[in-house]
């Protein structure tokens, strides 16, 4: 439950499950009559995820007293994440993209002269986080939706004048702007320096691999095995290679900020770049840690 968002979920293992969600159900139903605080049946809706997800029809009292079914749906807005039973987010990519390039169409008409250091400053504040929004659990998977996604800066990058005719790699080395593929990149070894580092109070979703024999550093991630490439785009096991590639001073970094500072030297080569190659090349170079860092880890930092 989150404000007046209330959502039931549970994975579907035999016949018998949804019986466990039904009760559930009614159980909320109960618990809401008894506090006046009746729910919308007409409003509430079931999301079915998988190949073989059986498809029950649940049911839910309405504020007359009758069970109604409750409708199926094959698209829901979850904390502002468009959610498919397909788990490809297309729709959720589509509606950002689209959500970014009204704003690149505004910034067009608003500005008869734009220089560089304006278009980064409005790219970062005003386009840029409709694109990254969550983007660690939406993360694009179909090559089509990575360029749907990439298309937004490159576009917004032809409106300087006197980088049209540069290739969009260059535009952006130009404008220091990274590629959209390399910050969801960086930000997914972030987000898992943050787990693994207890910076998050809640359920780990990376397990640690405790097999002291195999190489690697003190926290290097356990990797499991996924059948589905809908499964293997999922941050818990996207990131692992990347993260497991890292050396031991970068992941022992002593703040969140110092690990970012020491992941951008690391990448420093693959800035600007669309095709990233998993896991990541290292810049050649053994000054990853500079004279001064942040020595305090804080959820507040900088990105």
């Amino acid at each position: 439950m989150f404000a007046d968002d209330t959502k039931i979920f549970l994975p579907i293992h035999d016949a018998n499950s949804h019986q466990i969600i039904q009760n559930d159900i009614h159980s909320l139903t109960d618990w809401a009559k008894k506090w006046q605080l009746r729910f919308n049946a007409s409003k509430c809706k079931t999301l079915h995820l998988g190949n073989r997800n059986p498809r029950h029809t649940y049911r839910m009292e309405d504020q007359n007293g009758c069970e109604i079914p409750l409708e199926s749906t094959d698209l829901e807005k979850d904390l502002g994440v468009n959610i498919d039973p397909s788990l490809t987010f297309s729709s959720h990519i589509e509606g950002q993209v689209n959500k970014a390039n009204r704003i690149i169409g505004l910034i067009r008409r608003s500005y008869e002269h734009l220089d560089g250091d304006s278009f980064r400053r409005l790219f970062t504040a005003l386009i840029r986080p409709h694109l990254e929004y969550c983007n660690v659990a939406w993360a694009p998977r179909l090559e089509k939706d990575k360029k749907l996604i990439e298309g937004v800066l490159r576009r917004g990058t032809k409106l300087i004048p006197g980088l049209k005719d540069l290739s969009y790699e260059e535009r952006l080395e130009k404008l220091k702007l990274p590629s959209m593929a390399f910050r969801r990149a960086r930000g997914d070894v972030i987000e898992a320096y943050k787990y693994t580092h207890g910076l998050y109070k809640t359920d780990q979703i990376l397990e640690l691999d405790t097999d002291k024999t195999r190489r690697g550093h003190s926290y290097k991630l356990k990797k499991r095995h996924c059948k589905t490439a809908t499964r293997s785009n999922f941050f818990s096991y996207r990131v692992v290679n990347e993260w497991n590639s890292l050396s031991e001073d970068v992941v022992s970094a002593p703040s969140l900020n110092a690990f970012k500072s020491r992941i951008d030297r690391l990448w420093s080569d693959h800035v600007y770049k669309i095709k990233l190659p998993s896991p990541l090349p290292h810049a050649k170079t053994k000054d990853l840690i500079p004279k001064w860092e942040p020595a305090e880890n804080s959820l507040q930092a900088t990105a």
